[in-house]
């Protein structure tokens, strides 16, 4: 039988279990941007409980995107200093940590929200500079990856989706053409840089005109293609997704895409017992799976799971961490 705390591989990262933490907001800074103290304890928590890997909260490129105050920041003169201390901590207990980055807005320049369709091929050059940029500085701070956040509703969730993306030129039409943007993204991170690239996706997109199951299996093809070395799995809307109250509504589609690439899946989406995770992992070809708010609930829940064998989160699926856009749990902090 497999367990959840098995060490095992996510591409070349090695990992003390099968979990992964996914952060999504950080409000827990002072005047101009440094991290308060409570941040380092909450990674220390994270990364000594016993978790495989650490996906941070979202980085923003832009002072003016629509989550930028509830979003770590690296333009602020103390990024370097804060965030190698971060790794450094996380390191310790041998715990590999991937930035993530995701944005809502995108300004070129010229239009600060400035649409898909409208992005001029100037304006993609520009957007692709700050997202490698946004790379290297996560390398320099002791980062081992990026997950690019290209699922939710963040705006290159919107740029591949045929719903929003009409282009005419070679961004636009196909699904090639689509996912060319993030495409080419990667390639150029790969040849500069060792670092570890994750894509966050959603499965489907749950509008008329917008993304399949089907196509998405293609999308995470072209990724893995352009050198991406693992793809995680979120929603831009999954309440409708429980109605049949099943063990978790993106199982089948992950044990699915798992065996259509040669890369490892995350699978993310209200998991919350350690008995039903090792159930996913011994009845399913699903390796590694995401837990977010039950680490804001409970940094170092694993722990405890990991002593007694078995352990549900005291995370109550409240959702106010994340309606609310803070980085600690309202009923247990």
């Amino acid at each position: 039988m497999k367990d959840i705390f098995d060490e095992c591989y996510l591409g070349d990262l090695k990992l003390n279990s099968h979990i992964i933490r996914t952060g999504t907001w950080e409000t827990e800074t002072e005047d101009g941007g440094f991290l308060t103290p409570k941040v380092f304890d909450r990674y220390e928590k994270i990364a000594k409980s016993g978790t495989g890997a650490i996906i941070s909260e979202i980085f923003a490129l832009d002072h003016r995107d629509r989550f930028y105050p509830y979003s770590t920041n690296m333009n602020y003169k103390g990024f370097f200093k804060d965030y190698k201390e971060i790794t450094d901590l996380v390191h310790k207990y041998n715990v590999p940590i991937l930035g993530q980055l995701a944005f809502f807005y995108y300004n070129d320049g010229l239009n600060q929200k400035v649409e898909p369709n409208d992005i001029s091929l100037e304006g993609i050059r520009r957007l692709q500079a700050e997202v490698i940029m946004a790379a290297k500085k996560l390398s320099f701070a002791g980062f081992d990856g990026m997950q690019i956040n290209m699922g939710n509703n963040f705006y290159l969730a919107r740029f591949i989706n045929p719903y929003f993306n009409q282009r005419e030129d070679s961004y636009g039409g196909n699904t090639e053409n689509r996912v060319r943007i993030v495409s080419e993204i990667i390639k150029l991170i790969k040849d500069n840089f060792d670092m570890h690239i994750s894509c966050r996706v959603n499965p489907n997109d749950v509008r008329k005109g917008g993304i399949t199951q089907e196509e998405n299996i293609e999308i995470c093809k072209l990724l893995e293609k352009a050198g991406a070395d693992s793809i995680q799995l979120t929603g831009r809307t999954i309440s409708y997704a429980y109605e049949e109250m099943r063990l978790n509504p993106f199982v089948d589609y992950a044990n699915k895409l798992t065996n259509e690439l040669n890369i490892p899946v995350i699978l993310g989406g209200n998991l919350r017992e350690m008995s039903k995770l090792n159930e996913i992992l011994n009845t399913t070809d699903v390796e590694f799976m995401s837990l977010s708010k039950p680490f804001v609930a409970q940094p170092d829940f694993l722990a405890e799971w990991k002593e007694n064998g078995e352990g549900v989160s005291i995370c109550q699926s409240c959702n106010n961490c994340y309606s609310k856009k803070e980085s600690y749990c309202f009923k247990f902090d």
